[in-house]
């Protein structure tokens, strides 16, 4: 009803004519309609005006018939009606003059009368006479009113009203739940508004941040790798090669050394490098320490060269402009530490602004004088003009270099994965931000980290973040590297120590994804969230601990897949031997199950297996906690000369080293079986054979290790009769002391130098008063570290331990390790050792967690346990695929190729590449043979009878001899120097030096084409080396200079015209034409080279008797020796082992120097040598020469191991085959086989060509 009036107001409402709307109002409303109506019209009659009121009353009288029924409940309300009228007009009826008693009359009237058949009743008794007058008019009407009829119709509206108002006080409630239900969900709207534009606000400052933090890390990565840049220039001008030296080579300097990091294959770290930022002060005695405490470390000894002021000045500022202070690599000049500030700077300034951009060298400072000298008329404003000009495309430069570059840099490597990690290394951990990248990783360094770097230190980085955001500054200088300490670290003295140590730590680390060799999930304190990632480029492996076992594996896996899809995109040929996979658990299970086949079959060397079960069972160079094991093998450090023939000699390989001396032994047992502890389970031995305590004591004497020893102490030296002093002490401690069970660490088989005091340290004086120094060593070493390092690793490989090494690798990483049969051997440690002895993923308590990971982190760690049945005994040795080891008397000559390329032409080069021969003549006469062998049967002893005799000879001509399309220079002495073999991409090549026109090229062996000519060196290349890997090619030359070249690692998009082959345009590149270095230092013509991309070494000779070292990967320099005499250098070669022999003409002597510059042994030639060649295994020198002799010598000494004639004819040339046959090429064209003899010849089962018998 109340929408009825709304939409059609009251008139509508009572009106007779019906609508939908009024329709459906009577239907919603039923019973209640006349009550609202008659409630209406009692409202009108009592406060609407006359006019109202009569319309009202008139269209009421239309609505009686709807309104009154026969019911009895409509009687009751007839009567309730009339009354209620009669009580209106009797208080209301005389207003209006009287006029609305009429009214109101005439509805009482009309309604008796539609309503008289309901009144009828009470009409009967009565008399209608139409006299009766006015006055009687009320009471006649109040008459027919029954009163009990409008007293129930009175009930009937009071409880009307009452529901009525009950009614409206639910609608009320109702209404105001839906108010407030209402008001809820404006104000949740309204809260989600907020939230949503807060969000966006948030993500968009979020966005903002990051992408600001992002261009600033970006921006101090250019900057470092600038700085470094910059060092590196600056250490190659003032070095003792360089120009600016004051001090050059020779000269009587100190250099300190530390441990170089590169590993070679064999993950063997065998070289030093320059150490500029050594302490000399702890090279004093603690006396002289304690009156010099403020003296300055010692910086590099070159930076305060006489070099020119003003170049000097010109270098430091470009650091200090790039760096921002001046560290231990610059020094800083106090008469030049600030700059004028004009409007318009000076020529001066601008040079100065020059040395400061980021990439200043890219950039053409010369034009500035060239525009003076061209504006000199034009007076002193158009030189100002010009002047400012040129200042603001410098300007624009640096903006370009410092802010442009940066950002498309991250415009172009969209990030994959981000993650937290500990970066851990041998020296310290360092926190921060791993980034993943398609092309690269990178390592962002946020805090150093304090103790063990355990779970606990992944809550700092919330902490950092939070404390980050509270303040801008803090931020900037975050990044700067002025406050990288964890803001959770206690306050004082230590805040200080770490924030210095911070300001020296590298920021920014970076790898690109293609050189990853392997990816490894390993562990951290006993627990799968580490990583490790090994490099093919000389980079040393990172290690990586994350906060989850999900974000190792995620990470590897992710780096596994971006290498995968790099180096071999979708729709090319995958090589299964490049292709990698993630080495979890599993694949780690079955390449230890592949390298045992190949230990057992003798195909790998005990030195590599150990290493290889040491890399899968989580031992790893990074982290001192879990470093490589290597097993005692010698019992005998008292005799002048070992005998490997006795057992006794050896130490018992079945036995852990607690249980070797059965006196103590007994101690370990009465221990383990009266130990009763209900939390601890028994154990033997309480310390562990390996830690990061014992690795410290092996390597107190070389760096990294001796700083981290010093540490280890407080700040110094442990007292001298506690350290690492002799071989033979330390044995008797480990077989004696109830605390000593440790065993070894690679280098005992590979590094003479962790046994020397190169940097002359002073670790103070023993007990008798003798200060210590050197290592001392066994009697049978004859006092060189070297020769004890030879024998020791003989004695790893020799038959006694290749018999018995299957027993000690039970006991560490094999089934002896856990369980019964671990009980049953002795092996058993402390508890906290082993993997799984405790839950500390789930463990909540923080403080027992961290106890417990310190436990763990310094008292050594059981490897992860690879084999869980017995391990096989090696097989029996192959002497017959080891001649040279075995019996180099069975080599002799087995064949002779006379004028193998022409009569009148000298061979003077033989190279081997797979099953080709490729042969150079002195008249550059090119040949390609095939070598014929058969396969060699592994097992059984050596003989020389059977039916699968070796065999090996000279097959038919690959490429017919033919005469190279080129000229040499003249007075160029043409040799092995000047030709290298190299196979790229499949393809077989030789590099040819020597022209005339200052190039070098490159012919290809499948048609004998020039395919390449590259010419980039000042004067004649007079020499070349390649890789072992064919990758890296370096040459030298007459302008004294080395330039290191890079083959290509993919094709060129030009494909080859079948039809244009003498269009060299056409061909696809082989080696990419500008060099990656150019290595100077030397002050004559470089005569011999050699280059090693595993040992990230290049080592040059030159005409002056000076030999130079330089690292392939950075180029820098590291070190020079000289020949003993002064003599110029004619040949080198250098072995994977890390031996270098040279070889001097003049003087016809040899001398052998090892890879850290030490002279090892000298020898004379006994005559002329012509050629110097090196066996596959590196262990042989094979050289010969005019008197028509092969002499074998051996790389550990230079003697004579055997000598092999060659028929009287004087040998040109060689080559030693992996099956170790000589090919020897003469000078009258000949080529003469040597291999081992077999028998069948001398049946004449074979034909074969002419056969010289051999010699010894």
């Amino acid at each position: 009803m109340a929408a009825v009036v709304v939409t059609g107001g009251i008139g509508t409402a009572l009106s007779a004519k019906t609508n939908k709307i009024t329709d459906k109002a009577m239907m919603l409303r039923g019973e209640r309609f006349p009550r609202i109506i008659f409630h209406l019209v009692i409202m009108y009659l009592c406060k609407a005006g006359l006019e109202n009121a009569s319309k009202c009353v008139q269209q009421f009288i239309t609505m009686l018939p709807n309104l009154i029924s026969e019911e009895d409940q409509c009687k009751n309300s007839l009567h309730f009606i009339i009354w209620s009228l009669l009580r209106v007009r009797s208080h209301y009826g005389e207003l209006d003059d009287g006029a609305r008693f009429h009214v109101i009359s005439h509805l009482i009237l009309e309604t008796v009368i539609y309503g008289k058949s309901m009144l009828a009743t009470s009409i009967l008794g009565k008399d209608d006479s139409a006299e009766a007058n006015s006055n009687k008019e009320s009471g006649f009407i109040l008459n027919l009113v029954q009163k009990d009829r409008v007293l129930a119709a009175a009930s009937d509206e009071v409880k009307y009203m009452k529901d009525a108002k009950a009614d409206r006080l639910r609608q009320l409630q109702d209404l105001n739940s839906k108010l407030d239900e209402r008001l809820i969900e404006d104000i949740e709207q309204l809260q989600s508004l907020e939230d949503d534009i807060q969000f966006a606000k948030t993500a968009a400052i979020s966005g903002d941040d990051n992408r600001k933090a992002a261009f600033k890390l970006a921006f101090d990565e250019d900057q470092q790798i600038v700085a470094d840049k910059w060092i590196h220039i600056f250490r190659a001008l003032s070095d003792e090669r360089g120009p600016w030296s004051a001090s050059p080579f020779p000269n009587n300097l100190v250099t300190y050394w530390k441990h170089d990091k590169t590993e070679d294959k064999w993950r063997r770290r065998m070289k030093l490098k320059r150490n500029y930022k050594f302490d000399e002060r702890i090279c004093q005695p603690l006396s002289t320490k304690s009156t010099n405490e403020n003296t300055a470390p010692s910086v590099d000894p070159f930076v305060s060269a006489k070099i020119p002021e003003k170049m000097k000045r010109f270098l430091l500022k470009g650091v200090r402009g790039i760096t921002g202070d001046v560290g231990s690599e610059s020094c800083e000049d106090n008469n030049d530490t600030s700059e004028p500030s004009q409007n318009k700077p000076s020529e001066n300034q601008v040079s100065s602004d020059a040395a400061n951009s980021a990439d200043s060298s890219d950039y053409p400072t010369s034009s500035v004088q060239n525009r003076k000298e061209q504006s000199s008329t034009g007076g002193d404003n158009d030189y100002a003009e010009v002047n400012r000009l040129h200042y603001m495309r410098l300007t624009f430069w640096r903006i370009y270099c410092c802010i442009l570059r940066p950002l498309v840099f991250l415009s172009n490597s969209q990030v994959l994965s981000s993650v937290h990690c500990v970066l851990v290394t041998p020296k310290r951990k360092l926190a921060g931000q791993f980034t993943i990248t398609r092309n690269a990783l990178h390592f962002s360094f946020e805090f150093l980290v304090e103790g063990t770097g355990g779970s606990s230190v992944f809550n700092k980085f919330q902490d950092n973040k939070e404390s980050d955001a509270k303040s801008e500054l803090g931020s900037v200088e975050k990044l700067k590297g002025n406050s990288d300490v964890g803001r959770g670290n206690e306050a004082g003295s230590g805040d200080a120590l770490m924030k210095s140590q911070s300001s020296k730590i590298k920021h920014h680390r970076r790898w690109k994804i293609t050189r990853i060799r392997a990816v490894y999930w390993t562990r951290y304190l006993l627990q799968y969230t580490a990583t490790e990632i090994f490099f093919d480029d000389a980079n040393a492996p990172i290690f990586l601990n994350f906060s989850s076992q999900n974000d190792a594996k995620n990470v590897g896996s992710l780096l596994v897949s971006l290498r995968n899809d790099a180096l071999f995109p979708k729709g090319s040929t995958k090589d299964k031997n490049s292709v990698i996979s993630f080495v979890d658990r599993k694949v780690a299970l079955e390449m230890a199950e592949s390298a045992r086949e190949s230990w057992r079959k003798r195909e790998i060397s005990n030195f590599e297996y150990l290493m290889i079960l040491n890399t899968l069972s989580g031992r790893s160079y990074n982290d001192l906690t879990q470093y490589p094991i290597f097993p005692w093998i010698l019992a005998d450090y008292s005799s002048e000369k070992l005998d490997f023939n006795k057992s006794s000699t050896f130490r018992d390989l079945s036995k852990p080293v607690g249980a070797l001396d059965a006196k103590r032994f007994k101690v370990f047992e009465d221990r383990y079986l009266n130990f009763c502890d209900p939390d601890i389970p028994s154990f033997y031995y309480g310390s562990h054979y390996s830690s990061m305590g014992i690795v410290l004591y092996y390597l107190l004497r070389l760096e990294p290790f001796t700083a981290l020893h010093r540490n280890l102490q407080g700040g110094k030296f442990d007292h001298a009769d506690r350290l690492f002093q002799s071989i033979e002490s330390t044995y008797r401690n480990c077989l004696s002391n109830t605390s000593d069970v440790k065993e070894l660490t690679p280098e005992f088989f590979y590094m003479p130098e962790f046994l020397e005091n190169l940097n002359s340290y002073h670790f103070g004086v023993k007990q008798d008063g003798e200060p210590l120094g050197h290592v001392g060593l066994p009697p049978w070493a004859k006092g060189s570290p070297e020769e004890f390092i030879h024998i020791n690793r003989e004695a790893l490989e020799s038959e006694y331990v290749s018999s018995n090494l299957h027993h000690w690798i039970d006991l560490i990483f094999g089934y002896k390790q856990r369980g019964k049969p671990a009980v049953e051997a002795a092996n058993i440690f402390y508890y906290l050792t082993y993997e799984g002895a405790v839950d500390l993923e789930n463990m909540d308590d923080m403080l027992q967690k961290s106890a417990i990971e310190d436990q763990i982190a310094n008292f050594g760690q059981t490897p992860i346990q690879i084999f869980r049945k017995k391990h096989p005994r090696r097989g029996p040795p192959i002497p017959i695929a080891h001649p040279l080891y075995f019996a180099p008397q069975s080599i002799t000559v087995t064949s002779v190729v006379p004028s193998a390329i022409s009569s009148s032409s000298s061979v003077l080069f033989i190279g081997l590449l797979d099953s080709n021969i490729v042969l150079m003549g002195e008249e550059l006469i090119l040949s390609v043979k095939l070598w014929l062998t058969t396969q060699l049967q592994s097992g059984g002893n050596f003989t020389f009878s059977g039916s699968l005799e070796p065999f090996f000879g000279i097959g038919s001509d690959v490429i017919s001899p033919r005469k190279v399309a080129t000229s040499l220079a003249e007075n160029v002495e043409f040799g092995r120097q000047c030709l290298a073999a190299v196979q790229i991409h499949g393809d077989n090549y030789l590099i040819l030096c020597g022209n005339w026109e200052n190039s070098f090229q490159i012919i290809s062996l499948s048609d004998g084409r020039i395919v390449q000519s590259i010419r980039q060196h000042k004067d004649v290349v007079s020499c070349v080396a390649v890789s072992s890997d064919g990758s890296v090619i370096a040459t030298g030359s007459y302008d004294t200079t080395i330039m290191i070249w890079h083959a290509f690692r993919g094709r060129s998009n030009d494909k080859r015209s079948k039809n244009a082959s003498n269009d060299l345009s056409t061909k696809d590149h082989v080696i990419i034409e500008n060099p990656s270095h150019i290595l100077c230092g030397h002050d004559d013509i470089i005569t011999c080279l050699f280059v090693s991309k595993e040992l990230d070494i290049v080592i040059s000779g030159s005409k002056d008797g000076t030999c130079i070292f330089h690292t392939l990967r950075e180029g820098t320099y590291v070190r020079s020796i000289r020949h003993p005499s002064g003599a110029g250098l004619s040949k080198l070669v250098a072995s994977q082992h890390g031996r270098i022999v040279f070889y001097s003409d003049s003087d016809l002597s040899l001398h052998m120097y090892s890879i850290n510059g030490k002279h090892i042994a000298s020898s004379e030639s006994n005559g002329r040598l012509n050629c110097m060649e090196l066996s596959c295994c590196g262990e042989f020198m094979v050289c010969a020469g005019d008197h028509g002799q092969i002499v074998l010598r051996s790389m550990d000494s230079l003697g004579v191991v055997w000598r092999y004639d060659g028929s009287g004819k004087t040998i040109t040339s060689l080559a030693v085959t992996p099956e170790e046959c000589f090919l020897a090429g003469t000078k009258d064209g000949s080529l003469i086989v040597f291999s081992i003899e077999n028998p069948l010849l001398r049946k004449g089962g074979i034909q074969r060509n002419k056969v010289k018998s051999s010699v010894g």
